[in-house]
């Protein structure tokens, strides 16, 4: 199918586009034709791709839907032209958040899921700060965490309990794997696989798989 479209076609697209790139979540495809129609799914994704983003398909709570993100390549150029990066803070807290919510949990067998967002066990300030350094006090997490909601990186699930937040949803493939690669080089910085990571990343050279999550076992 062309991108010449009718009048109707063309409103369709636009609208599936505004919600894949707007939603807080997944856009489920029934709830859109231009993401129910293979044909017009098509253009969707070849109109993100003109603009550097990339439209993906994910699951989360048994729902099956659509986001947008960034295209890996120019998600890597913008990364290295400083652009779009998180302070130093936000990028500790957000660590602690996904080891505390996803990592540890599931190599403990206390959850499966193969989503970054996690619906618990959640986590809180008192325990972000414990597992900091000495640098990182309240007065610097607290901020940080508003700074991460905002961004939708971290949401706040039940009683107050910090959780990762739906903007995770809008990572490819390569740059979740990227993201765990990052938590083993946090948690495990003299483990063998973190040091093929460095070598790897020094060298330019493609992923190697992820370890399992037992990896990060405490």
């Amino acid at each position: 199918m062309s991108d010449t479209l009718s009048e109707r076609e063309e409103t369709l697209v636009q609208a599936a586009m505004a919600a894949v790139e707007t939603a807080d979540g997944l856009v489920p495809a029934e709830a859109l034709p231009a993401l129910s129609n293979d044909a017009l799914r098509v253009i969707v994704a070849r109109r993100l791709k003109a603009g550097g983003r990339t439209l993906l398909s994910r699951e989360h709570r048994t729902i099956t839907g659509y986001t947008s993100g960034y295209d890996d390549t120019v998600a890597a150029q913008l990364a290295a032209d400083g652009i779009g990066l998180l302070p130093e803070i936000d990028r500790a807290v957000l660590a602690i958040v996904l080891l505390r919510t996803v990592a540890i949990p599931r190599a403990g067998g206390k959850h499966h899921s193969t989503s970054w967002l996690s619906d618990g066990p959640g986590t809180s300030i008192t325990e972000i700060h414990a597992n900091t350094d000495d640098h990182a006090t309240y007065a610097l997490i607290r901020p940080a965490v508003r700074r991460l909601k905002a961004r939708r990186l971290v949401r706040t699930g039940y009683q107050g309990q910090l959780l990762p937040g739906p903007a995770l949803l809008r990572l490819t493939d390569a740059q979740s794997a990227h993201l765990w690669e990052d938590l083993v080089l946090v948690t495990l910085p003299g483990s063998l696989y973190a040091t093929v990571i460095r070598r790897r990343r020094e060298q330019g050279e493609s992923r190697a798989p992820s370890p399992p999550a037992e990896e990060l076992q405490p």
